[in-house]
């Protein structure tokens, strides 16, 4: 069980960061893909913060279908990390507190969200650690991947 939260990035001196929790996913597929979301700016696991009142489990499935046009069934949680970062678009820091869950694709589904910027693309383990913009979800990926075998 983890006990403390690692953290992830570098804090900015003298910026204060906002606590943004959120649900993401290491999705794996039956040939052991992990699913990943291309956009404009960067690779990065599925998911994202809570709406109020949502859980992270979630904010993951709403994510999810956003993002990939997919349905998942969450599975266990992998971990908690915080990753520090600036949101260009809303020019301010945010402490992104990430609860990692695997999960797997459930149905056939349309693969196609509805942010037409974000394209679903399944990787292996090794390469979605490569290319993962994030240096939490690496760690996810990571963490999960040993499990894995």
């Amino acid at each position: 069980m983890q006990t403390s939260i690692p953290e992830f990035g570098a804090a900015v001196p003298g910026q204060s960061y906002i606590l943004r929790h959120g649900g993401y996913g290491v999705i794996r597929n039956n040939t052991g893909y992990i699913a990943v979301v291309l956009t404009p700016q960067g690779t990065f696991l599925p998911g994202g913060g809570q709406e109020p009142g949502e859980t992270p489990e979630q904010a993951l499935i709403r994510e999810v279908r956003e993002e990939c046009g997919i349905d998942i069934r969450v599975g266990n949680c992998i971990g908690v990390a915080d990753e520090l970062v600036f949101g260009r678009e809303e020019n301010t820091y945010f402490r992104k507190r990430c609860t990692f869950f695997t999960a797997q694709p459930v149905g056939t589904g349309q693969a196609c969200g509805i942010e037409s910027d974000h394209r679903l693309v399944w990787l292996s383990v090794d390469d979605a650690v490569l290319q993962l913009v994030h240096v939490s979800q690496r760690w996810a990926v990571e963490a999960r991947g040993a499990k894995w075998g």
